[in-house]
Protein backbone atom coordinates (compact mmCIF):
# COMPACT_ATOMS: atom_id res chain seq x y z
CA UNK A 1 0.00 0.00 0.00
CA UNK A 2 1.08 3.29 -0.72
CA UNK A 3 1.46 6.55 1.71
CA UNK A 4 -1.07 8.29 -0.50
CA UNK A 5 -3.33 5.30 0.17
CA UNK A 6 -3.01 4.49 3.79
CA UNK A 7 -6.59 5.41 6.10
CA UNK A 8 -5.80 7.68 8.85
CA UNK A 9 -8.53 8.15 12.18
CA UNK A 10 -8.57 11.74 12.96
CA UNK A 11 -11.18 13.13 15.45
CA UNK A 12 -13.44 15.11 14.10
CA UNK A 13 -16.15 17.12 16.04
CA UNK A 14 -19.78 16.39 14.74
CA UNK A 15 -20.17 19.61 13.62
CA UNK A 16 -17.56 19.76 11.04
CA UNK A 17 -18.31 16.01 9.65
CA UNK A 18 -20.56 17.82 6.80
CA UNK A 19 -17.58 19.76 5.72
CA UNK A 20 -15.02 16.84 6.18
CA UNK A 21 -17.50 14.51 4.03
CA UNK A 22 -17.97 17.18 1.08
CA UNK A 23 -14.52 17.67 1.40
CA UNK A 24 -13.50 14.36 0.85
CA UNK A 25 -16.11 13.78 -1.73
CA UNK A 26 -14.90 16.65 -3.91
CA UNK A 27 -11.19 15.18 -3.45
CA UNK A 28 -12.33 11.90 -4.72
CA UNK A 29 -14.60 13.08 -7.57
CA UNK A 30 -11.58 16.07 -8.54
CA UNK A 31 -9.47 12.71 -8.98
CA UNK A 32 -12.09 11.14 -11.20
CA UNK A 33 -12.98 13.78 -13.47
CA UNK A 34 -10.05 16.32 -13.20
CA UNK A 35 -9.32 16.73 -17.30
CA UNK A 36 -6.15 17.79 -18.78
CA UNK A 37 -6.45 21.47 -16.98
CA UNK A 38 -6.82 19.81 -14.33
CA UNK A 39 -9.95 21.36 -12.85
CA UNK A 40 -12.63 18.97 -12.18
CA UNK A 41 -16.29 19.29 -13.11
CA UNK A 42 -18.81 19.48 -9.93
CA UNK A 43 -20.87 16.28 -9.84
CA UNK A 44 -24.41 17.06 -9.08
CA UNK A 45 -27.23 14.38 -8.57
CA UNK A 46 -30.17 16.01 -10.18
CA UNK A 47 -33.04 17.57 -8.25
CA UNK A 48 -36.32 16.15 -8.29
CA UNK A 49 -39.05 17.72 -6.95
CA UNK A 50 -40.23 17.44 -3.40
CA UNK A 51 -36.63 15.47 -2.87
CA UNK A 52 -34.67 16.08 0.22
CA UNK A 53 -32.16 17.74 -1.69
CA UNK A 54 -34.25 20.74 -3.62
CA UNK A 55 -34.74 24.00 -1.12
CA UNK A 56 -38.59 25.89 -1.44
CA UNK A 57 -38.53 29.50 -0.70
CA UNK A 58 -39.87 29.06 2.21
CA UNK A 59 -37.07 26.99 3.66
CA UNK A 60 -34.54 29.49 2.14
CA UNK A 61 -36.21 32.56 3.96
CA UNK A 62 -36.62 29.94 7.11
CA UNK A 63 -32.72 29.21 7.10
CA UNK A 64 -32.01 33.02 6.17
CA UNK A 65 -33.68 34.25 9.65
CA UNK A 66 -32.73 31.32 11.42
CA UNK A 67 -28.67 31.69 10.78
CA UNK A 68 -26.44 33.63 12.60
CA UNK A 69 -24.78 37.08 12.18
CA UNK A 70 -21.93 35.00 10.06
CA UNK A 71 -23.97 32.89 8.00
CA UNK A 72 -26.26 35.86 7.09
CA UNK A 73 -22.95 37.77 6.11
CA UNK A 74 -22.20 34.68 3.87
CA UNK A 75 -25.86 34.84 2.54
CA UNK A 76 -25.75 38.71 2.01
CA UNK A 77 -22.59 38.91 0.15
CA UNK A 78 -23.30 35.75 -1.94
CA UNK A 79 -27.05 36.80 -2.85
CA UNK A 80 -25.53 40.16 -4.09
CA UNK A 81 -23.46 37.73 -6.49
CA UNK A 82 -26.32 35.22 -7.86
CA UNK A 83 -24.05 32.94 -11.16
CA UNK A 84 -20.77 34.11 -9.88
CA UNK A 85 -18.07 31.79 -8.79
CA UNK A 86 -16.93 33.59 -5.32
CA UNK A 87 -13.68 32.08 -4.17
CA UNK A 88 -14.07 31.13 -0.25
CA UNK A 89 -10.92 33.50 0.48
CA UNK A 90 -12.98 36.25 -0.50
CA UNK A 91 -16.42 35.11 1.32
CA UNK A 92 -13.84 35.00 4.57
CA UNK A 93 -12.63 38.47 4.13
CA UNK A 94 -16.24 39.76 3.40
CA UNK A 95 -17.77 37.82 6.69
CA UNK A 96 -14.91 38.45 8.98
CA UNK A 97 -13.38 41.35 7.58
CA UNK A 98 -11.08 42.29 10.82
CA UNK A 99 -9.18 38.89 11.13
CA UNK A 100 -6.13 37.28 9.80
CA UNK A 101 -6.92 35.92 6.50
CA UNK A 102 -6.23 32.14 7.23
CA UNK A 103 -8.57 32.56 10.52
CA UNK A 104 -11.25 33.72 8.80
CA UNK A 105 -11.44 31.49 6.16
CA UNK A 106 -11.20 28.73 8.80
CA UNK A 107 -13.97 30.43 10.71
CA UNK A 108 -15.60 30.53 7.41
CA UNK A 109 -15.54 26.74 6.86
CA UNK A 110 -16.97 26.62 10.95
CA UNK A 111 -19.59 28.78 10.06
CA UNK A 112 -20.63 26.27 6.74
CA UNK A 113 -19.85 23.59 8.48
CA UNK A 114 -22.66 24.26 11.62
CA UNK A 115 -24.60 25.29 8.32
CA UNK A 116 -24.20 21.88 7.01
CA UNK A 117 -25.43 19.95 10.08
CA UNK A 118 -28.54 22.19 10.27
CA UNK A 119 -29.50 21.72 7.02
CA UNK A 120 -29.29 17.85 7.46
CA UNK A 121 -31.10 17.85 11.00
CA UNK A 122 -33.63 21.25 10.88
CA UNK A 123 -34.51 20.88 7.24
CA UNK A 124 -33.98 17.49 6.42
CA UNK A 125 -32.00 18.25 3.02
CA UNK A 126 -28.38 16.35 2.18
CA UNK A 127 -27.15 19.47 0.09
CA UNK A 128 -26.88 23.11 0.33
CA UNK A 129 -29.07 25.60 -1.79
CA UNK A 130 -26.15 26.65 -3.33
CA UNK A 131 -23.16 24.92 -5.33
CA UNK A 132 -19.93 24.80 -3.77
CA UNK A 133 -16.93 22.57 -4.45
CA UNK A 134 -12.95 22.59 -4.68
CA UNK A 135 -10.88 24.55 -7.68
CA UNK A 136 -7.61 22.86 -8.71
CA UNK A 137 -4.37 24.47 -9.66
CA UNK A 138 -2.75 23.42 -12.80
CA UNK A 139 -0.34 21.61 -10.74
CA UNK A 140 -3.41 19.16 -9.46
CA UNK A 141 -3.00 20.59 -5.87
CA UNK A 142 -6.19 21.90 -4.22
CA UNK A 143 -7.53 25.14 -4.59
CA UNK A 144 -9.85 27.44 -2.75
CA UNK A 145 -13.26 26.51 -2.67
CA UNK A 146 -15.96 28.22 -4.56
CA UNK A 147 -19.29 28.81 -4.34
CA UNK A 148 -21.82 29.79 -6.67
CA UNK A 149 -25.43 30.55 -5.75
CA UNK A 150 -28.20 30.49 -8.31
CA UNK A 151 -30.19 33.69 -9.47
CA UNK A 152 -33.49 32.30 -8.09
CA UNK A 153 -31.99 31.54 -4.42
CA UNK A 154 -30.15 34.57 -4.44
CA UNK A 155 -33.17 36.66 -5.00
CA UNK A 156 -34.94 35.09 -2.12
CA UNK A 157 -32.19 35.91 -0.13
CA UNK A 158 -32.48 39.37 -0.84
CA UNK A 159 -36.07 39.43 -0.70
CA UNK A 160 -35.63 37.98 3.06
CA UNK A 161 -33.00 40.29 4.16
CA UNK A 162 -35.61 42.91 3.23
CA UNK A 163 -32.88 43.91 0.33
CA UNK A 164 -35.26 43.43 -2.66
Amino acid sequence: METADRIHNVPVPERFLPLITRTLADAYAAEGVAGVSGVPTPVVPPLEAGSDMEWTKEEVVRAYREATPALRAFFDYMSDRPGQEVRSRDLAKAVYPDDDPDQAEGRLYGVLGGFGTKSTTRYGKKKWFFDAYRERMRDGSAGYFVYVMSEEKAAWLREAGGRE
